[in-house]
């Protein structure tokens, strides 16, 4: 089957970057091919399907078996791919002194049957409300004014199934501090903020958070105490909150206003010291309650940080429905993760190949939009690629059947009918104006 077989130069220039990462030239040639494979596909997500979609010179391709390898034993890291995006979004952002990133930390549920796949457990799916067979993912999402793009993904291991492994049973409040919230380099005086829900609070780690330097916004269940300032006695935030004075407060989030009635007071926690506690009751009469460690943000800037968390949700629809994030068919942990690391790198490079400041929310800034023109500059090298390949000394006819012969079996049937009507145009025109395939292929196009 006949996939794209050439880089697009942008996408070939970025790939670059992440070069470091491996040692093994021949890793770095699968990793670029295997991330361009999950750019390209948009339906098969095994390694086999995968590798389907990568051609080479001379038919010289990579077998499946060797993908694999790459995904499973290879010498290289997720994490270090992970730590060197992070380097990358910074980069294409220009984070410097007194920026602001933001590190939205989540789990997810994959739901999963059979027992191929490593850590696959009976484990609480929040979509079904239920437990069922599958794998869960702390996952994580960095943002920086408007842009964000997913960052780092690590199993959540069950502790029954820990011995299995070999590696120590970690809760997910240690996975999201110890592997992802730790290890991530900031630009210099750069500040960190990690938002999260109430599944994550912990008073442990939020003061672990605050000694590296970082603040934390985060969801606080109605039911944990709050004490007055300097004063020793404590009472459940809910009760404390009934007290204080509520005051309409409207932001915007996404491109939309949002109206709440708001309260907010400093308070200290035990084990965590002061912080800013916002209560934020919506038009149904429904109350919740969130911390700042930062004293001096106000209650309008706590609630849009809130809300900002949500987007972490759009990159596990938006990397499931497109990049194959849920639907991985690979076996053992590492392998996965590895994986889950090309699929977030894959929405990364999508979202920086078009140097734009639309907002994904935006009309014309959608993820879709820009993974349709990434896809659109890999049809082009390897339509450029394809006639390059003929003899113009050929006849037409004769150029043209062997040009249908090399895509009768292409994978993406709609690209391949395009390629033949393509050259309706780009024939006659090349035959007045001489050798312009590459500009008159590429204006065609875009």
């Amino acid at each position: 089957m006949l996939g794209f077989t050439r880089l697009p130069p942008w996408f070939e220039k970025e790939f670059t970057r992440f070069e470091s990462v491996f040692t093994d030239s021949r890793n770095f040639e699968s990793f670029t091919a295997l991330t361009s494979a999950v750019i390209m596909d948009t339906a098969h997500w095994t390694v086999s399907g995968l590798s389907r979609g990568i051609s080479r010179p001379n038919g010289n391709a990579k077998s499946p078996r060797a993908y694999r390898y790459f995904l499973g034993r290879a010498n290289w890291a997720a994490s270090d791919l992970a730590q060197q995006q992070a380097a990358y979004v910074f980069e294409q952002l220009n984070v410097g002194a007194g920026d602001e990133v933001l590190l939205h930390i989540d789990d997810t549920f994959s739901g999963k049957t059979g027992d191929a796949t490593d850590g696959v457990a009976e484990l609480y799916n929040p979509a079904e409300s239920e437990l069922q067979e599958g794998n869960k993912f702390v996952t994580s999402c960095l943002q920086v004014g408007d842009v964000y793009v997913p960052y780092h993904a690590q199993m959540y291991i069950p502790e029954d199934l820990a011995p299995e492994f070999d590696e120590p049973f970690k809760k997910k409040t240690e996975i999201a501090v110890e592997d992802i919230v730790t290890p991530l380099q900031l630009p210099a005086g750069a500040a960190l903020t990690v938002v999260f829900d109430s599944a994550y609070y912990g008073g442990e780690r939020v003061a672990t958070i605050q000694k590296q330097g970082h603040d934390v916004v985060c969801r606080y269940k109605s039911c944990n105490h709050v004490s007055p300032v300097g004063e020793v006695w404590s009472k459940r935030v809910d009760a404390f909150a009934s007290t204080l004075e509520y005051e309409s407060t409207t932001i915007t989030v996404r491109g939309e206003k949002k109206t709440y009635r708001v309260a907010s007071e400093i308070v200290e926690i035990e084990g965590v010291g002061r912080v800013k506690i916002v209560a934020s009751k919506t038009a149904d009469g429904t109350t919740r309650y969130y911390l700042s460690t930062d004293l001096g943000r106000s209650a309008a800037e706590i609630l849009k940080l809130v809300e900002d968390r949500w987007n972490i949700e759009t990159i596990h629809q938006e990397s499931d429905a497109k990049f194959g994030f849920k639907q991985y068919q690979v076996e053992r942990k590492q392998s996965i993760e590895r994986y889950l690391q090309l699929v977030f790198l894959a929405w990364t490079l999508v979202t920086f190949s078009e140097q734009t400041n639309v907002a994904f929310w935006d009309d014309g800034g959608g993820l879709s939009i820009r993974l349709d023109h990434a896809q659109e500059a890999y049809h082009v090298e390897m339509l450029l690629d394809l006639y390059e390949e003929l003899d113009p000394s050929l006849p037409r006819a004769e150029r043209r059947a062997i040009l249908r012969e090399r895509v009768r079996d292409l994978s993406w049937s709609s690209v391949a009918d395009f390629i033949i009507t393509l050259l309706d145009i780009v024939e006659p025109l090349n035959e007045r104006s001489g050798s312009c395939a590459d500009t008159i292929f590429t204006t065609t196009l875009v």
